[in-house]
């Protein structure tokens, strides 16, 4: 697949509007072509209605490589129950198949979500658990995402996470890949095992950095996408 153009569908975290996604945007090769899924963030949706939200935003025919992030893991594994025939790989990146620290979000729920938004929006806390070290302008783009984002859409968002159904058999077979954060203090190292429960084929790479591992680290990030992308080799579907 590294000779021609490659459709890589992108489904955003928390927030959903895909802005994380915008330096990552500036690495890609030519080569890769990247589609933004964007939930909508004045409504407020189930669960279900996020995986047929994504559902209908892939391509009919073209092959395509999936990237879930964060949020978006549960809704990529639901979306591998029945996988569309011209998917040909899926990336998963510092996410989880049921979150792994419920304390935290029982916590978070049971806290006014308004004041809790813009503490969490502060630069502290946006580097303590989503960016560590990342320059002034990733935060500021983080800050944007969460700033454009109606509260009720990201209070609906956290409840999805707190209330996730079981994970559902996966019928595809294809190659996945796991990108791990490897400061992400809130997906533990756990999560990629237990997602490899359901997909065994999956390979783990570790990149050094906090959670929003693609805001915060976008070359590094880039290189493993592309690199997993090379990997596949023109090689056809097998969901």
């Amino acid at each position: 697949m590294a000779s021609q153009q490659t459709t890589l569908i992108l489904l955003p975290g928390l927030d959903g509007t895909g802005l994380v996604f915008e330096p990552l945007l500036e690495y890609l090769p030519s080569t890769i072509d990247p589609v933004i899924v964007r939930y909508p963030g004045d409504t407020p949706m189930s669960f279900r209605e996020h995986v047929d939200f994504a559902r209908a935003r892939l391509p009919d025919e073209k092959p395509f490589i999936l990237l879930a992030e964060s949020f978006s893991g549960p809704i990529g594994l639901q979306l591998l129950a029945e996988p569309p025939e011209n998917l040909v790989g899926v990336i998963f990146v510092a996410t989880f198949e049921r979150y792994p620290r419920p304390f935290l979000l029982d916590v978070t729920r049971l806290l006014p979500q308004g004041p809790l938004l813009r503490m969490f929006a502060t630069s502290l806390l946006c580097r303590f658990f989503c960016l560590g070290s990342a320059n002034r302008e990733a935060v500021a783009l983080f800050q944007k995402a969460l700033a454009s984002v109606k509260l009720s859409a990201l209070s609906q968002r956290l409840k999805i996470l707190a209330e996730l159904p079981p994970p559902p058999e996966t019928s595809f077979s294809g190659p996945c890949l796991y990108l791990q954060a490897s400061h992400d203090r809130l997906v533990p190292e756990r999560a990629a095992a237990r997602l490899q429960m359901h997909l065994p084929q999956m390979l783990l790479e570790r990149i050094p950095g906090p959670h929003i591992i693609l805001l915060a680290r976008p070359e590094e990030a880039t290189r493993a996408i592309s690199n997993f992308i090379d990997s596949l080799s023109e090689q056809p579907c097998t969901s």
